[in-house]
């Protein structure tokens, strides 16, 4: 038997959009069905769904998906092509409905499916239902000949048929968050991928996590994240479309849409913006926030300090109150610091400007122009003290 193809359904109701396209947790339920079918070997996606819903339902599905839309001129040439290529069996979704891997694999499998209500969910050779189509016979009424993936009422075996409903989506919620974590904590990885409190972290269905690390509460983790091998993540950190390294800790913080290579210290209280690349073993303390910047292996940012646009070198320190200046009301500009350059405490760096490697500025410095390399740059008024002025001023105010 080759290859699994999916035919994903995405009916609106009235004007408004495909209950698949709204979120459960983090993500569309689409998107929670997409991945556990791929994780199932379904390589090939026909998506069927209105024209206003197409650009939503593409960041649901993998590169390569089908898109037949209404009003398509030769939507049954598309799906008798579409049926055409796969050469095994074909999944068929007509209804809204969750799906979590267990679900997914019995699909992809040859065993009996269980039945029961109607989901919507079915299962047919792909080579019989083009051929019933060929011959005439109405689509819906083709794939029911297939095998209907059924539940018992009230009991939950791998798919929730979703309807508006407040507790259908309460309980597509509770099932969405314990099908990540229930994945995450069955895949073979050694050690095991160890959860401190299931009930109260959340994962999304494309997130991967790689073995030994440890899930601390208030975790959440969303969209196409990779967290590496024995990291530590939380409390309380959401991390979202990031790659994270080997060994990372990510105390109560936020990452976005951004790269954390291997050993870094992340927290508490860091905001990492989209577009970073944060290098080996660097420190980003708390109150740091980060954004379309790239630093340097070893560099320290240990608190209260604001990079952004901005290429840091390796094995930097930059003290506390460090400001880069990159963005003067109309255009944001960029900031180099060198290798081993040392930023002293509530340096404001005034962007475009470079610090050469192993250069340092004082601390309190507004620093306007290039340091170079090795050199001591001091940009602060000269300190005045006028003795007795305070007394001669309360004399004068009568205090």
């Amino acid at each position: 038997m080759g290859p699994m193809g999916a035919i994903v359904f995405l009916p609106r109701e009235g004007d408004t959009p495909s209950l698949m396209l709204e979120h459960i947790l983090f993500d569309p339920a689409a998107a929670w069905l997409s991945a556990a079918l791929e994780r199932s070997g379904v390589e090939r996606f026909l998506v069927v769904c209105h024209d206003d819903d197409r650009e939503r339902a593409g960041e649901c599905f993998p590169a390569g998906t089908e898109f037949v839309t209404d009003g398509a001129e030769d939507a049954a040439g598309q799906l008798t092509a579409f049926l055409s290529a796969v050469e095994g069996n074909v999944a068929v979704f007509t209804r809204p409905v969750f799906l979590d891997d267990q679900g997914a694999r019995r699909l992809a499998g040859e065993e009996e499916l269980p039945r029961g209500e109607d989901t919507g969910v079915y299962r047919i050779s792909a080579a019989a239902l083009k051929e019933a189509m060929e011959g005439g016979e109405d689509f819906v009424s083709a794939v029911r000949t297939g095998s209907h993936f059924g539940m018992k009422t009230g009991r939950y075996e791998g798919v929730l048929p979703l309807d508006s409903s407040a507790p259908a989506w309460d309980s597509a919620q509770y099932f969405a968050r314990h099908a990540s974590i229930d994945r995450l904590r069955g895949e073979l990885t050694v050690p095991p991928v160890r959860f401190v409190d299931v009930e109260n972290a959340y994962i999304g269905p494309r997130v991967n996590v790689g073995g030994g690390t440890v899930i601390l509460p208030g975790t959440i983790l969303r969209g196409r994240t990779s967290v590496g091998r024995f990291c530590e993540i939380g409390p309380n950190s959401m991390i979202q479309d990031c790659i994270v390294g080997d060994h990372v800790t990510v105390n109560a913080s936020q990452l976005n849409e951004s790269t954390v290579e291997e050993g870094v210290k992340i927290g508490p209280f860091a905001y990492i913006r989209p577009g970073c690349r944060v290098g080996k073993n660097v420190k980003v303390g708390d109150f740091v926030t980060l954004k379309n910047s790239t630093i340097g292996a070893g560099t320290k940012l240990s608190r209260l300090i604001y990079v952004g646009d901005s290429d840091v070198g390796e094995r930097a320190n930059f003290g506390c109150g460090t400001v880069t200046v990159n963005y003067d009301g109309t255009s944001k500009y960029r900031t180099t610091v060198g290798d081993g350059a040392f930023i002293g405490c509530n340096t404001n760096l005034v962007a475009p400007v470079k610090v050469g490697d192993g250069a340092y500025t004082a601390a309190g410095s507004t620093i306007t122009d290039d340091v170079p390399a090795d050199s001591l740059a001091i940009a602060r008024s000269i300190q005045v003290v006028k003795k007795q002025w305070a007394v001669k001023r309360r004399k004068r105010s009568g205090r």
